[in-house]
């Protein structure tokens, strides 16, 4: 049998993009370090904790040779926190000490504009903390192509420099953001929406709005979509129930609805009689969708206009409460060819015409198929 040292580096670069092993194989000797090293500088996370202070990773880039350095292209500036899986609550958050905001700041300094991506969440640091991080960024970035925000504290919106910082960053980085991630407990003001709509060359918007957060979602769509011309991945979540006015706006405002492959909605449910035909129209509007996700209350209609229109889906993942659900409408409906996978989660009964129709002609499909909407369901699959 073949050593594994005498792969090429190529083969090795990609066994060690596995989450883990480029931290691992860079110590092992030199050969390994020249190929993990720069995969495990592609992505630099900078904690709030002691830990990471103690590392001293500001020394280790300085000494680093240039070409090493320059590997940095992405920057995550988050906290480490876990939490319970079951309730979905956080027990345990690292708190920022300001040697380690220090440290923050001298590591944006060093990397420069080299930075593409940029991740940022306000649980751990200050909130003057988190607006000097995007100061600096901004001081130094310029070509910013992907920007991931997460602000659970109130304060984080009462602080007028933050606010503006993401501002100035939507504004310089306008026509080289390619993903815009926003994870907000509050309510944005109107000039965060305008800025954003200038982003014309975003390609993937990803949108979570707690439930504290105000109900202004079409207005935000109604300012946004027009100006996206190159959307083609859109995620929304908010705990609210979905209304005929948000769906209608997805597709009447999309400049190039079309274009659009992955589309995600995460609302309450409410009466599917109220937003069904909104629903059908929308996805009609949007042929070339391969993954959708739509936790809404589904109807065997709504899912006949799916099997129809999507001849490219990939992967549907969908939650339908009506205890009458059997998608008796589609037993004889041919779905696409490259469907893989079915997510259901359902509380009524699945009759065996929804197993049919699905797989009479995507032979290779894999159905999940949740029982029961609340925890411990039982759990059916078929593959």
């Amino acid at each position: 049998m073949s050593s594994i040292g005498v792969l090429p580096a190529e083969i090795l670069a990609d066994i060690f993009c596995y989450e883990g092993l480029a931290d691992i194989t860079r110590q092992v000797c030199r050969r390994w370090r020249r190929v993990a090293l720069p995969i495990w500088l592609r992505r630099l996370v900078l904690l709030p904790s002691d830990p990471f202070k103690d590392l001293g990773i500001h020394a280790y880039l300085k000494n680093l040779a240039l070409d090493d350095r320059l590997s940095v292209r992405a920057l995550d500036i988050t906290s480490r926190r876990d939490s319970d899986s079951v309730s979905n609550s956080v027990f345990y958050v690292e708190v920022a000490d300001p040697a380690c905001v220090c440290n923050v700041l001298r590591i944006q300094s060093l990397l420069g504009s080299r930075i593409l991506d940029l991740t940022l969440t306000d649980t751990g640091w200050t909130p003057d903390s988190l607006a000097g991080f995007l100061q600096m960024s901004l001081l130094t970035t310029h070509h910013l192509n992907r920007f991931q925000i997460s602000l659970f504290k109130v304060e984080s919106y009462e602080a007028t420099d933050l606010m503006d910082s993401m501002i100035e960053l939507y504004r310089r980085d306008a026509l080289h953001l390619r993903c815009l991630s926003l994870d907000l407990s509050q309510s944005m003001a109107a000039e965060q929406w305008i800025a954003m709509s200038e982003c014309t060359e975003l390609q993937s918007f990803h949108l979570g709005l707690h439930r504290s957060s105000e109900p202004i979602l079409t207005g935000i769509l109604e300012l946004v979509l027009p100006k996206w011309i190159s959307l083609s991945t859109l995620y929304i979540c908010q705990p609210r129930f979905v209304t005929a006015d948000t769906l209608r706006c997805l597709h009447t405002h999309l400049p190039h609805p079309d274009r659009l492959l992955e589309l995600h909605l995460i609302f309450e449910a409410c009466q599917a009689s109220q937003y069904e035909q909104e629903f059908i129209e929308m996805i009609h509007a949007m042929p070339n969708l391969q993954t959708l996700e739509a936790h809404l209350d589904w109807t065997n209609r709504m899912m006949e206009h799916v099997a129809i229109a999507l001849v490219d889906l990939r992967e549907l993942s969908i939650t339908c409460s009506s205890l009458d659900f059997t998608c008796a409408g589609i037993r004889c409906v041919a779905w696409g060819q490259g469907l893989t996978k079915v997510n259901m989660r359902t509380s009524g009964k699945i009759w065996g015409g929804f197993i049919d129709a699905v797989r009479k002609r995507s032979r290779r499909v894999k159905i999940l198929v949740y029982g029961s909407m609340k925890w411990g369901g039982s759990v059916d699959e078929w593959e």
